[in-house]
Order: C-alpha cells, then structure tokens, then sequence
C-alpha cells in the first residue's frame, strides 16, 4: 500500500529530535504539546518504526530515527525552498524589529529564515533585549517589538499567551525552604517584580543568588539546582520542572506575546514583516492550555 507522509509530520519530527524536547519543539512550531505528540504517533504508525525515545531529561533519537532524521530534514528543506522560491515577493526596505531573548534564540529562527528567503530584498535588523528597554524605543530605533507582557495588558496586538511558572532544576524534588534562593534578571524586569510581590504577598522570606541579564544564565543557574527561576512555560529549558501553588508557592500573573507597531503608516518591508509575524504565531495558540512542561 502506498504511504504518503505530510509535510507537516516530517517538520515535527526534526523539530524534536533537534530540541530534544516535545515542549520546546511545541513553542517552535506554534502548535500545542498533544498536536505534536499525535503527529509522532501518526509518523511512526506509518513508518512502521519507533523513532524517538523520552527518557526523564530529554527525548532520545532510536536507531531508525537516526537513519530517518537526515531524509526528513531534507524533505522539509526542499519543500520549503520550493514554496519560497514560489511565493518570494517584490517587496523591499529595512525592518528594525526588536524581540525577547527567549523568542530570538528559541521560536523566531525558523520564522525569521522563512521570511529572509520570501521576502530577499528586505534588509532585517534584529535586536534582542527587556520587553519594557524595547518598548522606550519603538519608533526611534525599533519599527517593530515582539514583547512579553501582563495578560490583558491591552496594548499591542496579541499574538499568543504564555503560562508563567516558577521553575527549579528536575534532578531533585522541590522544597519550600526558606529564605528561598532566587536566580532572576536584572532590574528592571517584569518576571523579576512579579516574583518578589508575589513571594512578599504570601509572606514568603527570599534571597537573590543571581542575578543577570541574560535569560540563559538565570534558566542554567536554576537547572543546577541552585535556586528557583521564574520562566515562560514555552520557551523553559528542558531540564527545568514547572512549580505552582501545588508546591506551595504563590501563583503568578499569565502573560502574553504582543506585537507593537511603531506610531505612523509602516512602510512595505515593515508591514510585511508585522503579518508574516502575526499569521506565524497566530497559527495556534501554542502555549496556551499544553500538558506539563518536561521532555515527553
């Protein structure tokens, strides 16, 4: 019987095997978590194999899925070449676009890639940072900012909303000890001051082990078991657990993705830019109502 495998399919699979992660995978996707574990299902159904393995930590390739890995990531890369090739547009300019740490290194690299090859005379200037250091320069350096704000916030268009959760190293069981050992970024930052109002709030005492401006560092500080973190559930390294009330502590604020459009008529580079963005993270609401965060 002749067995014709989607696109789609192949794109997860890669996906995971190179994040090693169902969640991270999610986040990259703009899919939730049970979506990608069906494709999975759906893929090794049809090739008849086992092609990943989850373990505690991380999600492992088998032997076939290592043999099945390099024509799956040359699939997609041909299909998605062909379909710029055919939808590659006039349109030319600069876009300033400025994005989150976590987005720029995590979920925009394939959208960003996408959108180089559709649109080849756009000149893309790409600027990480705070949400709210980006934000004080829209329209003066920034023709665009995907920032992380409150939910309900309503300012900007929103893309998608993100569960926010404690985090902690998944090597060991969390306990509540107090003073509790924080990693979070520098201030100003909004996961810093929504940590430490709830964590005041609950009457909780907390010490502040590290500090930094990198989200990186405070997420790797966390998964050594250091201290407790606060992260987007979407974009959390793969060796952290995700906290909540159940494990005594204070419950945090949702937060959400926006777009915010520099004031005036954007230029064709730029609103080209903003709809590539929206239809993207538009796709689903990847985040949003996903299993518990962990490698499976």
């Amino acid at each position: 019987m002749l067995r014709n495998i989607d696109v789609d399919l192949l794109r997860s699979f890669v996906t995971i095997a190179e994040l090693r992660s169902f969640t991270r995978a999610a986040a990259a996707l703009f899919r939730s978590q049970s979506t990608v574990s069906t494709q999975i299902r759906r893929l090794e159904e049809l090739a008849g194999q086992t092609l990943l393995q989850r373990s505690p930590h991380e999600v492992l390739l088998t032997r076939a899925g290592e043999q099945f890995l390099g024509y799956a990531r040359r699939i997609v890369a041909l299909h998605d070449e062909a379909l710029d090739v055919i939808n590659a547009q006039s349109v030319s300019g600069r876009v300033r676009l400025a994005v989150m740490d976590d987005y720029a290194t995590i979920v925009l690299p394939e959208t960003l890639a996408r959108f180089a090859r559709s649109h080849p005379d756009v000149e893309l200037e790409v600027t990480t940072g705070f949400t709210r250091d980006l934000l004080n320069s829209l329209g003066e350096e920034f023709d665009l900012v995907l920032a992380t704000q409150k939910a309900g916030d309503g300012r900007g268009e929103v893309l998608r909303r993100e569960p926010t959760h404690w985090a902690c190293s998944d090597r060991m069981a969390f306990v509540p000890e107090e003073p509790l050992q924080l990693a979070l970024l520098k201030a100003p930052n909004m996961f810093r001051e929504w940590a430490l109002d709830a964590l005041n709030e609950a009457g909780l005492r907390w010490r502040i082990l590290f500090s930094s401006s990198s989200i990186g560092a405070v997420e790797a500080v966390a998964a050594s078991g250091a201290a407790l973190t606060v992260v987007k559930a979407g974009t959390a390294r793969a060796d952290l657990q995700l906290l909540g009330i159940e494990h005594g502590l204070p419950p945090l604020p949702a937060s959400e993705i926006a777009l915010h459009l520099a004031p005036g008529r954007p230029g064709a580079a730029v609103a080209a830019m903003s709809a590539f963005l929206a239809d993207a993270l538009n796709d689903e609401m990847a985040v949003q109502g996903q299993e518990a965060h962990g490698a499976d």
